[in-house]
C-alpha cells in the first residue's frame, strides 16, 4: 500500500524544524561551515530528505535571513501602526530593534554581521529569486524608518525620503554597535548593569539625533 502523502500541515512543520536547524549550525559555526550533510546528521534524518524541502543550503540560508527580517519589519509595524505620535514611533521602534538584537542573537548576527552571501552574488545563479525575496523584505526596515523620520521632522523642516532614508542608515549604524557591544558581552565586562546602559545610550542617541539631524536645532 502506497504511503500517505503528507498533509501541507505537516510539511511545513518539516521545513520549520529544518530552517531551526540550519540556523543553529549557522549561527554557531558560520556559513561557511555550514553543509546539508552536516544539517541532516543533527536532525538523524538523509540529506536527501531535506532536499525534498529545500534545492541547497543557499536557499536554506536565504530563508533563515527572510524569517528574521519578517519578524523584525512585523514588530516594527505593529509599533508604526499603534503609535499616533511620531516621536513615540521612533522611540519604541528604536527599542525594539535594540531589543531583537540582543534577544535573537542567532538571527541579527546573521541577518547584519555574519561574512556570507548576500544578494549581489546570487545575481544570475537559480536562486536570484529567492535571494530578490530576502532583499526586499530586508529593505522594508529602512523604508518605515525613513517614513517614520520624515514624518517627525514635519513640514517645517522639510526632509526628502532620500534624507529620510540616509538619516535611517545613520541611526541604524549607531544601534548596530550597542547590539554588537552586547551580544559579544563585551558590554557586561564593561558595566555590571549592560541593559541599563543600553537604555540611557538609546535615549541620549534619539534626543540628539532628533535635535541635530532630523529638526536642526
Amino acid at each position: 500500500m502506497p504511503k500517505a502523502a503528507r498533509s501541507q500541515e505537516d510539511i511545513e512543520l518539516i521545513r520549520e524544524k529544518i530552517l531551526d536547524a540550519a540556523l543553529a549550525i549557522i549561527s554557531e559555526h558560520g556559513f561557511k561551515f555550514f553543509s546539508m550533510r552536516k544539517l541532516a546528521s543533527s536532525l538523524s534524518m538523509s540529506a536527501t530528505t531535506i532536499y525534498n524541502y529545500y534545492s541547497n543550503k543557499d536557499e536554506l540560508y536565504l530563508m533563515i535571513l527572510t524569517r528574521g527580517f519578517d519578524m523584525l519589519y512585523k514588530d516594527l509595524f505593529e509599533i508604526f501602526n499603534t503609535r499616533e505620535n511620531p516621536l513615540e514611533r521612533l522611540r519604541d521602534m528604536v527599542s525594539s530593534y535594540v531589543s531583537f538584537g540582543t534577544k535573537n542573537a542567532n538571527y541579527y548576527n546573521i541577518m547584519f554581521t555574519s561574512d556570507a552571501p548576500k544578494y549581489r552574488d546570487y545575481i544570475g545563479t537559480d536562486i536570484e529569486p529567492v535571494a530578490y525575496f530576502e532583499k526586499e523584505t530586508a529593505l522594508q526596515l529602512v523604508d518605515i524608518a525613513a517614513q517614520v523620520i520624515q514624518e517627525l521632522a514635519g513640514t517645517d523642516h522639510g526632509i526628502s525620503m532620500n534624507d529620510a532614508r540616509y538619516l535611517a542608515i545613520k541611526l541604524w549604524s549607531f544601534l548596530h554597535g550597542i547590539i554588537a557591544l552586547s551580544n559579544s558581552r563585551v558590554l557586561r565586562e564593561v558595566d555590571d548593569n549592560p541593559e541599563k546602559i543600553i537604555e540611557r545610550i538609546i535615549e541620549d542617541i534619539i534626543q540628539l539625533f532628533i535635535s541635530k539631524e532630523v529638526l536642526h536645532e
